[in-house]
């Protein structure tokens, strides 16, 4: 009985002791999952095999087209360095970094480069409009479903995403499982990287759909509770 309650104050104390993480920095990482590998492989030997005419090789466009689907799940990690004020996302795509982008949730502005090497400022979250598009989320929380990601406790979130595309009838849909802490303050629809309202948790773990039937995982390492000096001035 003493070392359940010594093993409970220890843990109670080591989650409270973070319950106001304001600062920090986590990757969001590719979980390999045999799955998923499996189908993109089969993809690409079907689009080989129906794409190429017999005993030729392929031509350039062809080739590039296959990659484009071998592709499908090497968007290897999502770096996250945050702040009170500011969340900085820089993401890996094969072996790649893609350009970082700045954003002020309070000022609603997300801040990147474009190819010439300026600076660019636009809104994050967008107004929806018939001409553009209209986007709307349902959230169900499962708190019953939890796990240990990094020290701290996540509950399950499912997030599903209708866009009404302008002409068409039907909204498409997609849905995301995540597993949230709110011990970390950092809203999780700036982590997602979708146009919806700061309703959930700080995402540590990501599954986003690949299809109707597989979904690929994202899961946090790294965690460190200070960020980097200068950071956000590396923009």
């Amino acid at each position: 009985m003493r070392i359940f309650l010594v093993l409970t104050c220890v843990l109670f104390s080591h989650f409270i002791g973070k319950a106001q993480t304001t600062q920090g920095s986590f990757c969001l990482e590719y979980f390999q999952q045999p799955l998923v590998e499996t189908y993109v492989d089969s993809l690409v030997s079907y689009l080989t095999k129906e794409m190429s005419a017999e005993d030729e090789v392929p031509d350039s466009t062809t080739l590039d087209y296959i990659q484009h689907f071998a592709s499908l799940a090497t968007r290897e990690s999502k770096c996250v360095y945050f702040s009170s004020d500011s969340i900085l996302v820089q993401e890996k795509v094969d072996d790649e970094l893609t350009n970082p982008y700045l954003i002020l949730p309070a000022e609603n502005k997300l801040i990147s480069r474009n190819q010439a090497g300026g600076l660019v400022q636009q809104p994050y979250f967008l107004e929806s409009s018939s001409e553009t598009g209209e986007f709307k989320y349902m959230v169900d929380e499962d708190k019953t479903d939890s796990k240990l990601i990094e020290g701290f406790l996540c509950y399950r979130v499912e997030v599903t995403e209708f866009f009404q595309a302008p002409g068409e009838d039907t909204p498409r849909e997609k849905k995301y499982v995540l597993y949230v802490t709110d011990d970390i303050k950092v809203a999780g629809g700036f982590i997602l990287g979708v146009n919806m309202s700061r309703i959930i948790g700080c995402p540590l773990e990501i599954q986003e759909p690949l299809n109707s039937k597989i979904r690929i995982t994202y899961r946090a390492t790294g965690l460190r509770l200070k960020v980097p000096d200068g950071i956000f001035q590396s923009l």
